[in-house]
């Protein structure tokens, strides 16, 4: 069993799809991902599946909502009156756009609904949050994590 008591930088293939079995990720063919375990660079469900397997092993999981992006919550649509947008007109229901927060930060946001007379919708949820997820994982390596300022004083020392 690997010692978890220090950050690890894993290594893993991975095929995500959903409950229809349509392919929504992959990284066969390509560049395997790599995470720091711990730092949530991942789903919460997909890193607790990739901290029991050992280097070699493959695994299948099925992620509920709440062990991926989350359960879609209204909370997250957002209302603002169509008159009040420039080029409102060129908005396409369904399309991906920025829209800066209150923070001043660029997020993403799906268009809902465009309202000549009326409100416009965004809805700020992760577009596969409400989706149960299914990966099929293998681990490739595991190990110890060195923060990049610790190997550039590393590299001054040697």
């Amino acid at each position: 069993m690997a010692d978890f008591s220090l950050k690890h930088v894993v290594t893993v293939h991975y095929t995500g799809s959903f409950d229809d079995g349509e392919v929504f990720d992959t990284t066969r063919g390509r560049t395997p991902l790599t995470y720091v375990e711990g730092n949530h660079e991942v789903v919460p469900g997909f890193e607790a599946a990739v901290l029991s397997m050992e280097p070699g092993d493959t695994k299948k999981v099925h992620l509920e909502p709440k062990e991926a992006y989350g359960e879609r919550t209204a909370a997250l649509l957002y209302y603002m009156p169509t008159i009040q947008i420039p080029n409102y007109e060129d908005l396409v229901p369904g399309e991906m756009i920025y829209l800066m927060n209150a923070e001043g930060y660029q997020q993403l946001a799906r268009v809902v609904k465009v309202e000549d007379d009326g409100d416009t919708i965004f809805d700020f949820n992760h577009p596969m949050a409400g989706c149960a997820l299914n990966f099929e994982l293998e681990l490739i390596s595991r190990e110890p994590y060195v923060p990049e300022a610790s190997q550039k004083g590393d590299e001054q020392h040697a």
